[in-house]
């Protein structure tokens, strides 16, 4: 039986599900997984699922990670890349859908409010680089 392989908008592979793969044109793929050789993946439900990956944030997660004083920074701040970050997370909010933290545009803009303003570039709104992955977790501050 040929496994379909589960991938994030950014291509990464993050689950492998055990059933018919068969691709938009019709034929099947054979299966190049080996059980066992990717040891992050557990069986869930009858799905291969990568348990290195972070969960969904909810806008009010997202949110409550940071502190209230990082908030009102973000809120105040005239850096294009923080105005960029506020207005995905306020999207989120009025979408009422959750912020992938193990996409590749999310980690990068966390970090990027981890980095130093001067001398850039940066964001100088976290106190420190060990916030991005609390943040990314969703660690209530």
């Amino acid at each position: 039986m040929a496994m379909q392989y589960l991938l994030d908008a950014n291509g990464f592979l993050t689950g492998i599900y055990d059933g018919p793969l068969i691709q938009p044109n019709g034929t099947t793929v054979p299966p190049t997984y080996v059980l066992g050789m990717t040891p992050q993946f557990q069986k869930e439900k009858g799905a291969w699922v990568n348990q290195s990956a972070l969960p969904l944030l909810t806008p009010m997660t997202l949110y409550m990670a940071f502190t209230p004083g990082e908030r009102i920074t973000i809120k105040a701040s005239n850096d294009a890349m923080v105005k960029e970050f506020w207005s995905m997370y306020q999207l989120s909010v009025q979408l009422d859908k959750p912020t992938d933290p193990n996409l590749a545009s999310v980690r990068d803009i966390i970090a990027y409010l981890a980095k130093p303003a001067s001398p850039g570039p940066g964001g100088g709104i976290l106190a420190s680089p060990e916030r991005v992955q609390q943040i990314l977790a969703g660690i209530p501050q």
